[in-house]
């Protein structure tokens, strides 16, 4: 019978999820965790993970690639604390015996703080990759695709389709509020999420990170997605995230409403034709043999021509 086991990097702004993430993925029959945290980084995951009897491993830049050589399971995947492995797909390997499989991404996201517990949930498949592979064959651990240097079946995001790795992009208001760095330091301050977008807006500011971007995009998908059971059981830990709250500096809510006004500015600039096209042009890349896909290049390529397209439009009507 083959074993199975996640390397994941968490930091403390993903505290009140990640009871959650584990107790998912122990279900399932994950047999160990690879943690990596920041040194000196990250002290509620850390006493999380010791509750857990989970160890934690620590690398300069959270490298995922410092666990590699410490993984002994038969199968590894690397994907993040608001990530979740489908309950089939360990079965899956375990019949098949493939060396490697990419799996899409299935989003969800929401403004709304009490949506991750919420039984019902509208959800987006979109093909950026996650990969679980062999261990006996991995040449490099890494955050998306694991490369693999045996002679095995490698299987393709056609065949993952079946697995997707479903992504609770956005839990809430808070989720964001604690991934910006404002409560929590984050430790990867250089990630894409925080890369600063500027869409040249003359008198208006329209300077922003690209995560806000990214979940403006799924959001104005989600709204022609019909809602749908959760398959999933979440919770919250409500004593995390009261613990994170009484550390920030401010209002928190009013931080939040800064948050949430950016998003809708965001909203606003994509076009509904732009969004409906886009969900059928992935649909049908989906019922092909699509490549990986960058989600973020893909959100910010359409931003910025919905703005240009917006900003020509007015130039006429006002001409």
């Amino acid at each position: 019978m083959s074993s199975f086991a996640i390397a994941v990097r968490v930091f403390d702004g993903e505290a009140p999820y990640l009871q959650s993430f584990i107790d998912h993925h122990r279900r399932l029959g994950v047999d160990a965790f690879y943690p990596v945290l920041a040194p000196g980084g990250a002290p509620l995951c850390r006493e999380i993970f010791a509750r857990n009897g989970i160890a934690f491993h620590e690398s300069d830049g959270q490298r995922i690639s410092s666990v590699q050589n410490l993984i002994r399971e038969d199968y590894v995947a690397v994907i993040d604390a608001d990530e979740y492995l489908h309950p089939d797909l360990f079965s899956f390997l375990g019949q098949e015996k493939v060396e490697s499989l990419l799996m899409p991404w299935r989003l969800t996201a929401s403004m709304d703080d009490g949506f991750f517990e919420a039984p019902k949930k509208r959800f987006f498949v979109f093909p950026q990759v996650k990969s679980i592979v062999k261990t006996s064959a991995l040449q490099r651990l890494r955050l998306h695709a694991s490369a693999t240097s045996g002679s095995g079946r490698c299987l393709g995001i056609e065949q993952g389709q079946q697995f997707p790795v479903q992504h609770y992009y956005l839990r809430g208001l808070d989720d964001l509020l604690l991934k910006e760095g404002g409560v929590v330091k984050r430790t990867l301050a250089q990630s894409s999420g925080r890369k600063q977008v500027n869409l040249n807006a003359d008198e208006t500011s329209m300077d922003f990170p690209s995560r806000h971007a990214r979940v403006a995009f799924l959001l104005n998908v989600l709204k022609f997605m019909p809602e749908q059971a959760d398959p999933f059981s979440m919770s919250l830990d409500r004593s995390m995230l009261d613990h994170l709250r009484g550390n920030v500096e401010g209002d928190p809510g009013a931080a939040k409403q800064v948050l949430r006004d950016s998003v809708v500015k965001i909203q606003n600039i994509y076009r509904n034709r732009t969004i409906r096209r886009e969900i059928r042009a992935t649909q049908q890349q989906l019922a092909a043999d699509p490549l990986k896909v960058s989600y973020q290049k893909r959100v910010l390529k359409l931003l910025r021509q919905d703005f240009q397209s917006r900003r020509s439009w007015l130039a006429r009507f006002f001409r």
